[in-house]
């Protein structure tokens, strides 16, 4: 037998991530693992500006609505993945971490946790790409202390996204 493992999982909900996801169940996922999927969140930096109001808009009317609809749609990705591990019948949680970057938060999540190891997809939500990876995998890939899997999408049978 197998020491118990905590395994992370990087997820922003693109399908990107939810291959890597079930990458990971069929592939290296070992009854007795912990997984943690992290959705690492990014709040829009116009809640962060200093332009935030002026003196015609109260601090609650430009930002109040626009935080709340914010958390509500972070709040139903965390139900959807929390809903992908019981489908998948696996133990573990999701956890939602606030971060200026993704990939800052996940690696310093996975640290906190004793992540054995960390899978990721390589292509993620964002504007910005890099020719191979995307910016968020490549940060991971490059700044965690524990092996790292970096799955690339592609349309196999017997795979599902």
């Amino acid at each position: 037998t197998f020491p118990p493992r905590t395994v992370m999982v990087a997820m922003d909900g693109s399908e990107d991530s939810r291959f890597a996801f079930h990458w990971y169940v069929q592939n290296i996922h070992r009854p007795g693992d912990r997984v943690v999927i992290v959705f690492a969140v990014e709040f829009h930096s116009e809640h962060d500006s200093r332009w935030l109001f002026s003196f015609t808009e109260s601090v609650e009317e430009k930002v109040g609505g626009s935080l709340d609809k914010e958390r509500a749609r972070h709040l139903e990705t965390v139900k959807k993945f929390s809903k992908l591990l019981e489908n998948s019948k696996i133990l573990g949680e999701v956890n939602a971490i606030d971060s200026k970057s993704p990939g800052e938060g996940i690696v310093q999540a996975a640290k906190e946790i004793h992540a054995s190891f960390i899978v990721t997809g390589t292509r993620g939500l964002g504007k910005v790409r890099r020719t191979i990876l995307g910016s968020v995998s490549d940060y991971i890939l490059r700044h965690a202390p524990m092996p790292v899997v970096v799955c690339k999408y592609v349309e196999k049978k017997g795979c599902e996204k």
